[in-house]
C-alpha cells in the first residue's frame, strides 16, 4: 500500500504543486468579511431558514454542489461529515448511504434503505436508484437523525433530499460545459430555461457522460469500472392562476457499463488450485496496483434503463395550501458476474439472468396553514412498488476439477478426493458448464399507506413546540421460484443418507455440492405475506435567545419496513438434517426463512445553531440513538443471510460551519465523532458483541475553501479545496480483521476564472489529488477458503475508491 510520506511534487502529483504555485496570483489584498447569506430549506416540508429548524442538518447550494463537483449521491461525502457512502458488486444495487454510522449493508434488495432518498419531492425506494446522475442541482439536504414523521418508512437513519434547478417562466437562460480528463474522461452538459405559454416555464438538461475503468484485467485487457450514461430531463412549471401552481418533471436515463470488478487483497492457498486450472490471481497482492485477471467470457456489464414522472400541484386554498405529489418511476437493470473474480471458469452469472426490476408509484396529499399561534399540516402518503429479481448463479467448466483439487486439500491423506465418489455420478458429468441455478424468480408487491400531522406551536416569539405523528400500515406479498440444475446435489444427499461413511464429508458437500448458490433441495415455489403497522413520531422544543442563537431539544421514534431476504441463501438447508443422529429432523425450506421482522429506533439530540459577528455560522449536535430488531444483512461468500439483532446504539457530537471570512472567500467545514455499536446482547452473534458496525468510523472531518479576487476589468480568478478525513473503520459485514480500512484522507481542488458577467466559466480540476489509496468494501471471494486471522484459508477481495482524477471543464452560460 502506498504511504502519506510520498512528496508533493514528484512527476505524479504535479497537479497540487501547480496549484499551489498558481494560488499567489490569485489571492489578493483580502476586504473586510461579508455578510453571510440564508439557506433556505425544506426538511420539514415548508419554507425555512436553515438556522431555524430544529434539525440537525447539511445543506449546500448550487454553488457549493459546483464547486465540489458533486455530480450524484456518491460524491456527496466530501461535504458531509455524517454521511458515507460506499459501492460494493455493483453500482446498479450496491450503493449503501449511512448517516451516524446507521446503513442497509451489501447487494440485497429485500431489504430497504435506512437513508431515504427524495428527488424533488418523490422518494426513490434504493439508495441505487438514485445513483443517476441528475442535472442540475439547486440544492441538496441531508438530514440526521429518523425522519419518518415526515417522510415514512426507511428513513430511520437520515435522509438525503435532492432538490433540482425548476423552471423560469419570466426569461430565456441557457448554459452548456464540457469537461475532459484522465481515463479519457468526458462529460457533455446542456440545458435551456425559459418562457413556455401563459405563466408556464419549460426546462430542459441532458448529459452524458463516458469514462474508462480504474480496473486492469490483464486476461483480456478490458478496463473495468468505467461510466457510460445519459440523462435527459424535461420540466414544464409556474403559475396555473393566481393560487395555484404547477411542475411537471419527466426523465430518461440510460447506463451500460463494466461494473464492479474487484481486487485481490489477502491471497490464500486456493489460489494454487485457480493456478493447477490455468487461472491466475494477483499474488503477492499489491490492491492498488488496480490489477486482476477475470474469465473473458463473463465479464462484469452493467445495463440500467429508467425514466419516471411526477406532477407536484399547489393550491392556495382559503384555510390552507394543499399539495398533491404525483409519481411514477421504472428502473430496470440486467448483469453479468464472473462472482470468482478469477480468469479460472469456476462460477458466473450470465446476461439476461441477472435482473432487478422496480415499478414505483407514489402520491402524498398534505394541507398546510397557520391558525393563530399554531403552523400546522396533516397529510396521507401512499406508496405501490413491484419488484422483480432475477437470479441464476452458474457452475463454468472448471468447477468440477477445481471442487475436487479443494475436496482433495480437505482430505490430504487419502479416501474420497472427487466429487463423483461422493454423489455416485461419473467423472466429468457432476458439474458442467451450465449446471446449477437456471432461474429464480423473487416477486414482491407492497402497498404502504400512512397519515400524518407535523405541527409548530410558538408558545412565546422565542419558545416554539413542534409535534409530530405518523402512523404507518404496510402489506408484503412474496411469490417465488426456484430452478436448478444440480442433479450433484440430490445424489448426494441420497448417498450421504444410506452410506454414513460419508457423513465426514458433510461439510465439503454442503460447500461444494450444495452451495447456498445453487442448492436443488430448496428448489419450489413460495408465497408469503406479512403486514406492518407502526406509529413514529417527532416532538421538539426549541428557544431563540437571540436572532442569532437557536437551541433545541428533541425526540424521534423511526421505522424501517420489515420484508423478504430476496436470496437462496435465506432458506434453511434440508441437508443439515444429516448432521443429526437417527431418528433425523425434517429439515423443510419455507418462505418463512426468508422472512425479517421490521427496524425501530428511538433518537435524542440536543443542538445549538449560531451565527456569529453575521458572516460565521456554527451548528451543533450531541446525538443518542437506540435501534431495536437491527436489520442485519451479511455476506457469506455464497449469498446474503439478514437476521434482526437485537440491539444497536449510535452515539456522538456533530459540528459543522460557515464562513464568509472575506469579500470573495468562504471557508466551511465539520467534524463528526460517532460511536455506532452492536448491542453485547445473546441475540447478537459472538463476533459482533460490542463492536462497531461497519464502514462506521471514529471520527471523520471535512473541510472545504473558495476565494474568488478579480484578476482584470474582465475576468476573476477563482480557487477552491475539499478535504475529507476518515478514522480506520472494518468494511465488512462480518468484521473480519482483514476487511479492515485504517485512516485516510481525500483531497480534491481546482482553479480557474470567469468572466465578471459569468458567462465564461474555465476550470482546472483534480479529486483525490493525492491519490489515496483506500478500500470501500472488502468481502470472502466465493468458496475460495474459510476462516479470518490466524489459520485462515480465506482470499479476501476488494472493491476499492477511486484514483486520483483531474481534467478541466469549460462552460457558457447565456
Amino acid at each position: 500500500m502506498r504511504r502519506f510520506a510520498t512528496p508533493l511534487c514528484l512527476p505524479r502529483h504535479w497537479l497540487p504543486c501547480a496549484i499551489g504555485a498558481t494560488v499567489v496570483l490569485v489571492l489578493g489584498a483580502m476586504p473586510a468579511a461579508a455578510e453571510i447569506a440564508e439557506i433556505v430549506v425544506i426538511a420539514q416540508k415548508r419554507e425555512q431558514s436553515l438556522q431555524q429548524v430544529p434539525i440537525a442538518i447539511s445543506a449546500f447550494n448550487s454553488d457549493v454542489l459546483s464547486d465540489a463537483g458533486v455530480r450524484d449521491i456518491r460524491d456527496l461525502a466530501v461535504l458531509s461529515p455524517s454521511l458515507v457512502l460506499s459501492s460494493s458488486q455493483s453500482e446498479t444495487a450496491g450503493t449503501v448511504a449511512r448517516i451516524r454510522g446507521i446503513g442497509t449493508t451489501g447487494d440485497n434488495l429485500g431489504l430497504e434503505s435506512s437513508v431515504a432518498v427524495f428527488v424533488d419531492g418523490v422518494y426513490r425506494n434504493r439508495n441505487n436508484v438514485a445513483l443517476t446522475d441528475l442535472g442540475e442541482i439547486e440544492r441538496i439536504e441531508v438530514l440526521r437523525g429518523p425522519q419518518g414523521t415526515l417522510f415514512g418508512k426507511n428513513a430511520s437513519a437520515g435522509l438525503i433530499h435532492i432538490i433540482t434547478q425548476s423552471p423560469d417562466p419570466t426569461e430565456f437562460s441557457g448554459y452548456a460545459d464540457a469537461s475532459y480528463g484522465n481515463y479519457d474522461y468526458y462529460r457533455l452538459s446542456a440545458g435551456a430555461t425559459g418562457p413556455a405559454f401563459g405563466e408556464l416555464g419549460f426546462r430542459l438538461d441532458a448529459t452524458v457522460t463516458q469514462r474508462d475503468g480504474f480496473i486492469d484485467d490483464r486476461a483480456s485487457g478490458t478496463e473495468y469500472n468505467d461510466r457510460d450514461r445519459y440523462l435527459v430531463r424535461g420540466q414544464l412549471g409556474g403559475e396555473l392562476t393566481d393560487t395555484l401552481d404547477l411542475r411537471l418533471i419527466l426523465d430518461y436515463a440510460d447506463r451500460e457499463e463494466t461494473c464492479c470488478a474487484a481486487v485481490s487483497r489477502v491471497v490464500g492457498p486456493t489460489a494454487a488450485a485457480i493456478a493447477a486450472l490455468g487461472g491466475t490471481v494477483v499474488n503477492p497482492p499489491d490492491p492498488f496496483d488496480r490489477a486482476m485477471f477475470s474469465n473473458s467470457e463473463r465479464g462484469y456489464d452493467q445495463g440500467v434503463e429508467e425514466w419516471g414522472a411526477s406532477a407536484e400541484l399547489n393550491w392556495e386554498t382559503g384555510i390552507g395550501t394543499l399539495t398533491s405529489i404525483t409519481s411514477y418511476r421504472e428502473w430496470d437493470s440486467d448483469r453479468s458476474q464472473d462472482i470468482d473474480f478469477t480468469d479460472a471458469d469456476i462460477l458466473y452469472r450470465a446476461a439476461g439472468t441477472y435482473e432487478n426490476d422496480f415499478e414505483t408509484f407514489t402520491q402524498e396529499l398534505r394541507l398546510a396553514g397557520t391558525v393563530r399561534s399554531v403552523e400546522w399540516m396533516i397529510g396521507a402518503y401512499f406508496v405501490n412498488e413491484d419488484l422483480t429479481f432475477r437470479d441464476a448463479v452458474r457452475t463454468g467448466s472448471a468447477y468440477e476439477s477445481y471442487a475436487n483439487l479443494l475436496l482433495a486439500g480437505l482430505n490430504p491423506s487419502g479416501g474420497l478426493t472427487q466429487l463423483s465418489t461422493i454423489t455416485g455420478l461419473a467423472p466429468g458429468t457432476v458439474f458442467v458448464d451450465g449446471r446449477g441455478a437456471q432461474s429464480d424468480l423473487f416477486e414482491q408487491e407492497a402497498d404502504s399507506w400512512a397519515v400524518f400531522t407535523h405541527n409548530i406551536w410558538s408558545i412565546t416569539d422565542e419558545l416554539k413546540l413542534t409535534l409530530g405523528l405518523r402512523y404507518t400500515d404496510e402489506d408484503k406479498d412474496l411469490d417465488s421460484t426456484l430452478v436448478a440444475d444440480n442433479p450433484a446435489c440430490d445424489a448426494a444427499n441420497a448417498r450421504l443418507a444410506a452410506v454414513p461413511a460419508l457423513l465426514p464429508f458433510l461439510t465439503a458437500t454442503a460447500q461444494l455440492i450444495c452451495t447456498p448458490l445453487y442448492n436443488s433441495l430448496v428448489d419450489g415455489s413460495y408465497s408469503g405475506s406479512r403486514s406492518d403497522e407502526e406509529w413514529t413520531g417527532t416532538i421538539a422544543l426549541s428557544y431563540q435567545f437571540n436572532p442569532d442563537w437557536l437551541a433545541y431539544l428533541s425526540y424521534g421514534r423511526g421505522y424501517k419496513a420489515g420484508g423478504f431476504n430476496l436470496d437462496r441463501a435465506g432458506f434453511a438447508n434440508p441437508l443439515l438434517a444429516l448432521a443429526f443422529p437417527p431418528p433425523r429432523p425434517t429439515i423443510t425450506a419455507s418462505a418463512a426463512d426468508l422472512e425479517f421482522d421490521e427496524e425501530t429506533v428511538d433518537a435524542y439530540e440536543i443542538g445549538s445553531k449560531t451565527t456569529l459577528w453575521d458572516f460565521v455560522t456554527v451548528n451543533v449536535a450531541a446525538f443518542y440513538e437506540e435501534f431495536d430488531d437491527f436489520q442485519l444483512n451479511s455476506f457469506t461468500g455464497t449469498g446474503f443471510t439478514v437476521s434482526n439483532l437485537p440491539e444497536v446504539t449510535s452515539k456522538g457530537v456533530e459540528l459543522e460551519w460557515v464562513a464568509e471570512v472575506a469579500e470573495g472567500l468562504t471557508l466551511q467545514g465539520g467534524a463528526a465523532y460517532t460511536n455506532a455499536r452492536y448491542g453485547s446482547d445473546t441475540g447478537t452473534p459472538p463476533e459482533l458483541r460490542s463492536q462497531r458496525l461497519t464502514n462506521a468510523p471514529f471520527w471523520v472531518v471535512t473541510a472545504a475553501a473558495r476565494y474568488e479576487n478579480p484578476l482584470t476589468d474582465m475576468l476573476t480568478g477563482f480557487v477552491r479545496g475539499n478535504f475529507r478525513f476518515n478514522t480506520d473503520m472494518n468494511t465488512g459485514s462480518d468484521l473480519d480483521i482483514e476487511k479492515e480500512q485504517a485512516s485516510y484522507a481525500v483531497v480534491d481542488a481546482g482553479i480557474g476564472f470567469r468572466t465578471n458577467d459569468n458567462h465564461w466559466v474555465f476550470e482546472f480540476w483534480g479529486n483525490n489529488i493525492l491519490d489515496r489509496d483506500y478500500v470501500q468494501v472488502a468481502f470472502d471471494a466465493p468458496l475460495q477458503g474459510t476462516g479470518t486471522g490466524p489459520g485462515s484459508t480465506q482470499t479476501f477481495n476488494a472493491f476499492l475508491g477511486d484514483p486520483a482524477t483531474w481534467g478541466m471543464t469549460v462552460r457558457a452560460n447565456f
